[in-house]
């Protein structure tokens, strides 16, 4: 569980949608909350309101502070919430789509350059609506990079007794960086330890574009969060996929998990045999073949 947790509010209703998933979380186990707002340079903003949101959260039994930064929105709270060690950062989007996020367009630069994880979701339609994560969407390379999202998402599953969804794709004009041995292996062996805490995990293999097949997927199958790794010093757009990161944070108009990562070495491309053999072992796999038997969940 997060142990501080960082909320963006503008002091309208709509930034406040994100509390509930944040109170939500509270009841799994307690972290220390700061609520947070920023002022354009040179001008002062009252305090009153982020004061009376967290004495309401603190009648509640949260343990809340507040702070109002100064300066540009993203770099300020990206600065702020790398400088106090923050688990994550939590805000809300105005409208279905990464443009029309809190803060307008800055919130893409939030997404790009947080060393925090981030936890994005859409308003709600009613103020007293419970926060609902039933499925949580995770597209997977099989990388120690992708991988990442996996503990942050754990904590929500468990929060919201969600289920996991392991999605990777085979983008045929793509040349994969791992050969189907170590994603496989990699996510099988992932979901066993999940399985082993509790954790519902299903894996699926799809074929196509990545961005058109996770919505796809999504969609079809009622999911209410996508988890996402990033990971170089260009953010979102240096994903395996290409830009399938931001096109997801674009389109989808599901809550968003974004873990940023550091930069790894990509591996030396392998032979067309190579490649061939990845694409008949995924076959096998979508196909539904036996795979208690196989070499990938031993």
């Amino acid at each position: 569980m997060p142990a501080k947790i960082l909320v963006a509010l503008d002091g309208t209703r709509t930034s406040e949608s994100i509390l509930p998933y944040v109170e939500f979380l509270l009841r799994y186990q307690d972290a220390d909350l700061t609520l947070a707002t920023v002022s354009p340079p040179g001008k002062a903003v009252e305090d009153d309101y982020l004061r009376e949101t967290a004495e309401r959260l603190n009648r509640k039994g949260a343990v809340v502070s507040y702070e109002t930064l100064s300066g540009h929105p993203a770099d300020a709270l990206v600065a702020f919430a790398a400088g106090g060690r923050f688990d994550l950062l939590a805000l809300c989007s105005r409208k279905a789509g990464l443009k029309r996020l809190l803060f307008g367009s800055v919130a893409e630069e939030i997404l790009r350059t947080s060393t925090v994880p981030v936890f994005v979701v859409p308003p709600a339609e009613k103020r007293e609506a419970p926060p609902a994560l039933n499925k949580i969407l995770l597209p997977l390379d099989g990388s120690h990079r992708s991988a990442s999202i996996l503990k942050p998402a754990a904590v929500l599953a468990k929060a919201f007794g969600a289920k996991l969804c392991f999605v990777t794709v085979v983008a045929p004009t793509k040349k994969d960086e791992l050969p189907v041995e170590t994603v496989a292996h990699n996510l099988f062996r992932d979901q066993k330890a999940l399985r082993d805490e509790g954790l519902d995990v299903d894996v699926a293999v799809l074929y196509g574009d990545p961005v058109d097949r996770v919505l796809a997927y999504a969609e079809e199958n009622n999911v209410d969060l996508i988890g996402l790794a990033t990971h170089g010093r260009g953010g979102l757009n240096k994903l395996r996929y290409g830009n399938v990161a931001e096109s997801l944070l674009r389109k989808s108009h599901r809550a968003m998990l974004v873990v940023r990562t550091a930069a790894i070495p990509k591996t030396k491309a392998r032979s067309s045999r190579a490649l061939k053999a990845k694409h008949h072992a995924l076959e096998t796999m979508a196909a539904g073949g036996d795979m208690k038997k196989g070499p990938y969940n031993r």
